[in-house]
């Protein structure tokens, strides 16, 4: 399967699409891969004894407690009153406004026949979701990554200056604040835990740009719960619909019969590569309600982590080289927890906190119990023998 987010910047205006189409097909712009994460093996081998003092020292100072501003109120309270036997109909007309088309605009470097650079600008659509009176906008990342300016469009064709609040590209989840008009209509936000597969469900966005803006679109609730791995190694869970979704669509709205936004449209299956249609995912509300909230009051997702890059090492492995289950230390990223903590590569990390590890799945858990700024113990395997040792979680980055 080949799955991706869809590329809204494909649909902007091409005032100089044609003049390039001639030079295209003569020079082939080969582009590299960009890596979340690019991690330098550092060979020195920190004193675990000294780093034990200083974090354990640290964790009886405590952390300073800092002050957040108050997270408004995420999605309107009460219920709709879905009562039509057509209730498309009444979900198009009551939560069709809750719906914003987003405008982006960036800066691109582009070549010239002779190759000589010029910057020029770039604008992208997509959509969001209104979730707050307060004029808080929650839609995809990849709609507002690397904008210059942004502009809600409400329904009523009113174009408002938008300020970016705070994205989180892991989750695909960014958060935009307008100045709000009187009446602003604000979603229910549903339980996505409580979606059931064979719900019916309305899509609403902006496939393709703002000229088919507010397009309603119906299908059904076709997997709960769905995990996908996409081809930069995100893993995300998802619920699946065959309500169709295009590009444009990404920010937009998965309403239940309630009229309650189940889910943030966001990816669907590559049909060049498979021939496949009605294949679309959005993220939970539930999830991306969690995220808009922390990136409201502290503009960031907060992500512990131990800075390491590493493998698993199966039973298979494990008998085969004579090391423990665990995780085998790849690269430890310079000045990170682990570096910090005595970890080096050739370690296998076999225990967290008290608890057995042999699988990501197993450490991440464990690493998510905790906050940035925990001092943790790590249990690891060095050349036959085993140490325990504090290591202070710390933000994880890109």
């Amino acid at each position: 399967m080949n799955y991706y987010e869809f590329d809204e910047k494909q649909y902007k205006k091409r005032n100089n699409i044609w003049k390039y189409i001639a030079i295209a097909i003569i020079f082939a712009l080969i582009g590299a891969m960009v890596t979340y994460y690019t991690l330098v093996v550092d060979g020195e081998n920190a004193k675990i004894k000294e780093n034990e003092k200083i974090l354990e020292s640290e964790e009886q100072k405590g952390d300073e407690v800092t002050e957040n501003k108050e997270t408004p109120q995420i999605g309107a309270k009460g219920d709709i009153y879905i009562s039509s036997d057509n209730p498309v109909v009444e979900i198009a007309e009551k939560v069709g406004p809750t719906v914003v088309g987003i405008t982006s605009r960036s800066e691109i470097v582009v070549r010239d026949f002779f190759f000589e650079e010029r910057v020029e600008e770039q604008e992208a659509y997509g959509s969001g979701i209104i979730i707050s009176e307060d004029g808080y906008i929650v839609t995809n990342y990849h709609v507002i990554e690397g904008a210059k300016e942004l502009y809600a469009i409400l329904p009523d064709g009113d174009t408002i200056e938008a300020e970016l609040v705070g994205g989180d590209k892991r989750s695909e989840v960014a958060v935009l604040k307008i100045d709000p008009p009187d009446d602003l209509p604000v979603a229910i936000l549903g339980d996505s835990d409580s979606v059931k597969q064979g719900e019916l469900v309305v899509a609403i966005g902006n496939p393709l740009g703002h000229q088919l803006a507010g397009t309603v679109t119906a299908g059904i609730i076709s997997a709960v719960d769905r995990s996908l791995t996409l081809d930069d190694g995100r893993t995300m869970k998802l619920l699946q619909t065959d309500a169709a979704i295009s590009p444009g669509n990404s920010g937009g709205a998965l309403v239940n019969a309630n009229g309650e936004v189940i889910g943030m449209n966001t990816l669907k299956i590559n049909t060049t590569y498979t021939g496949a249609e009605g294949l679309g995912f959005a993220i939970p509300s539930n999830d991306f309600a969690k995220t808009a909230a922390e990136l409201i009051e502290k503009g960031m997702v907060e992500r512990p982590g131990i800075g390491i890059l590493g493998r698993e090492i199966t039973e298979e492995y494990a008998k085969e080289l004579g090391y423990p289950q665990g995780i085998g230390v790849v690269r430890v990223m310079p000045n990170g927890p682990a570096h910090k903590a005595g970890i080096i590569p050739g370690d296998v990390i076999i225990g967290l906190d008290g608890k057995e590890v042999k699988t990501f799945d197993e450490l991440s858990e464990i690493i998510k119990e905790h906050k940035v700024g925990d001092v943790v113990k790590i249990k690891i395997w060095r050349d036959g023998e085993e140490l325990t040792i504090p290591i202070k979680l710390e933000q994880m980055q890109d």
